[in-house]
């Protein structure tokens, strides 16, 4: 609507002027019609983006247009109305400061000289006459200055909304990225607990099917040769056949829970250590401080593993009779401490159970003491820090 204000405005103002023309000044009519026409065609030239480099130079020439109706019509201050709409396109289309002032400077100058120019001409300054239409010309100036202002930030607002709207789309370019590698991370993680869980079977069931078999070999020897040492035998088997049993039912919770039912931690601790006091007779406390819900999943097999060749050791080689297990969970470290009332020994040697235990924690970043006395138990304390993990290169078991 603007665009079409500036180019009716010339219309009109060319109009008053060609009807101040005598009817007999023929060559001034012909020059307010040129000048109209110039008029029109610089503005459509101003606003085309083709011509942004010379737009300066356009507006120039309309201000030499209005100056030379100020020459022609000394008796009218009608041409300043024409340098306020100058003026306005000047400030909407000049961002440069220097440009600026020297339009602005020039127009003074074009108005002084018009104003003497009349003077002699007329005899009549026509102060008032003057100062009114002038004060239009800078009120052009302020209105395209705020037009302008409004251009520009109508330009910061797009180039932000454009920015946010690549912003959103590559923030969500990465979201899909996270899922698709979060999908990855749990599917690597499921196929590399399930690796262990297969270790764990190999390494516990099979080293206990192992020595089954041994045993029950010998006791096929004994039987021909001493009943009673037989019956030991026999006796030493069935509890090897218990602890492997125990520890297919653990592994194949362990993958039932795997496979997207939700892993209950605590209550499957709960299961395991009542699954084992019915078969051993050993009583097992369990206390838990903080909130196990900070507890990695990756790492809560771990500590059930830990708990039950804990308290596996304790019942087989310490004869315990009571095991406290004590779980402290914050957002910093998880510590475990399993305490029994075993007979302990003077001197730790570290077996299968307890070597594959301490290469498990450290998997994990943890670390894990063993302390015992003859006659006070045996105590196992883990720590994992959850914040901060460390691993020590070049130490050996």
């Amino acid at each position: 609507m603007l665009i079409y204000t500036r180019v009716i405005m010339f219309f009109l103002l060319g109009m008053v002027f060609f009807n101040d023309v005598p009817k007999d000044n023929l060559y001034l009519k012909g020059y307010v019609i040129f000048a109209v026409i110039v008029f029109v065609c610089n503005h459509f030239l101003i606003i085309s983006e083709k011509h942004v480099r010379i737009s300066f130079y356009l507006i120039l020439l309309d201000g030499l247009l209005s100056f030379s109706f100020g020459i022609f019509f000394p008796h009218m201050t009608l041409y300043l109305i024409l340098f306020g709409i100058v003026a306005v396109t000047l400030a909407i289309h000049e961002s440069s400061k220097i440009r600026l002032w020297m339009g602005f400077a020039m127009f003074f100058l074009s108005w002084g000289i018009v104003m003497v120019y009349s003077a002699r001409v007329m005899g009549d300054w026509a102060i008032f006459e003057n100062l009114i239409s002038g004060s239009f010309v800078g009120f052009g100036a302020v209105v395209g200055s705020l037009i302008r202002k409004l251009y520009d930030a109508q330009e910061t607002m797009d180039a932000q909304y454009k920015q946010l709207n690549e912003s959103h789309v590559a923030l969500t370019d990465a979201h899909q990225q996270l899922r698709l590698y979060s999908e990855q991370v749990e599917s690597l993680t499921t196929i590399r607990e399930r690796n262990r869980i297969a270790r764990d079977i190999h390494d516990t069931v099979g080293h206990k099917m192992t020595a089954l078999i041994v045993q029950l070999e010998l006791a096929r020897e004994l039987l021909k040769l001493d009943s009673r040492k037989s019956e030991d035998t026999l006796k030493t088997c069935d509890n090897l056949a218990r602890g492997a049993l125990q520890e297919l039912r653990f592994s194949v919770r362990t993958l039932h829970e795997d496979e997207g039912e939700e892993y209950r931690f605590i209550p499957m601790i709960r299961t395991m250590l009542n699954d084992f006091r019915e078969s051993t007779q050993l009583e097992a406390k369990l206390s838990v401080s903080g909130d196990p819900v900070v507890v990695p999943i990756s790492l809560q097999p771990t500590l059930i593993r830990i708990i039950q060749e804990s308290v596996t050791n304790a019942k087989r080689h310490g004869g315990a009779t009571i095991c406290h297990i004590k779980l402290n969970c914050s957002e910093e470290e998880i510590l475990l401490v399993i305490i029994d009332n075993g007979m302990g020994t003077g001197l730790i040697s570290k077996g299968f159970g307890l070597i594959n235990m301490k290469e498990r924690i450290e998997e994990h970043g943890g670390s894990v003491t063993f302390e015992s006395n003859e006659g006070e138990g045996f105590c196992v304390k883990v720590q994992f820090p959850l914040l901060e993990r460390t691993w020590t290169a070049g130490k050996k078991v």
